[in-house]
């Protein structure tokens, strides 16, 4: 009799040293505990290629400046820009230009003006770390021009008593009238700063394909007392803020 009550009390003997360690997990897990170890650190994602510092020098072209006035647009531009590739994520940019504008606007006022422009910046590649060699480009530029203008006003013939009165879209408010006038070589200068945002794809070898939207913001400005231009080169239409697009075509040279 006391050989079973003896076998019994080892028997629960080792039934509770196995079953309060597997409580003791439970209780322990129940709280929100692991009892695996937990990385402190999150593993960084490495690029899927490393690029050189140096990495190349490009040149692109613009093809909507002269593609906007073949189909009807009232200015012409043309552009080089020469960008250089550092670990494939910054570009330092110099672009240069030349535009034009020879056309009347709504009011009946004729615009003539032709300089080149400038624009100096850089660009951040957001795929830099990408093998497929895509760009996605947010840049920033800073750019100027000198340039001449022209400004006339449209006459028109009347055909009560014969000669020539001024354009009515000028009339004065006041007085009333207006009187044809001609300005040529007017004098004015601007600077302005722009944001740009784009794509430039890879298509074949050293060829790319890109375009881009930029946004630009006058800083300051020089104009003639006789009228303010219609369009300044490399920025667009005079005002306060302008918005442009490109469509360039890209040769990254081989070296």
């Amino acid at each position: 009799m006391e050989g079973r009550i003896s076998n019994c009390f080892i028997s629960l003997l080792f039934f509770l040293a196995a079953a309060l360690p597997v409580a003791a997990q439970q209780n322990y897990t129940s709280q929100g505990q692991d009892s695996r170890p937990v990385a402190t650190k999150k593993e960084k994602k490495k690029p899927e290629v490393v690029y050189p510092l140096f990495n190349g020098v490009s040149v692109s072209t613009d093809l909507w400046g002269p593609g906007s006035k073949l189909l009807g647009g009232d200015f012409l531009s043309a552009e080089v820009m020469v960008d250089v590739d550092l670990k494939h994520r910054y570009f330092p940019t110099v672009e240069i230009g030349y535009g034009s504008t020879d056309a009347w606007n709504e009011t009946g006022i004729h615009y003539r003006s032709g300089a080149p422009y400038f624009r100096i910046g850089a660009d951040y590649n957001a795929l830099h770390g990408k093998k497929h060699g895509h760009m996605l480009l947010v840049g920033l530029r800073y750019g100027f021009s000198s340039f001449a203008y022209d400004i006339e006003s449209m006459s028109i013939d009347d055909p009560a008593y014969g000669g020539t009165v001024g354009d009515p879209n000028l009339e004065d408010g006041i007085w009333g009238g207006s009187l044809p006038y001609h300005h040529e070589g007017l004098k004015g200068s601007m600077q302005w700063m722009e944001v740009n945002l784009g794509l430039r794809a890879k298509i074949w070898k050293l060829l790319y394909m890109g375009w881009a939207v930029r946004v630009r913001f006058r800083l300051s400005a020089s104009t003639a007392a006789y009228g303010d231009p219609w369009y300044v080169p490399g920025f667009g239409k005079y005002n306060a803020r302008a918005t442009g697009i490109c469509y360039t075509i890209t040769y990254k040279l081989p070296y």
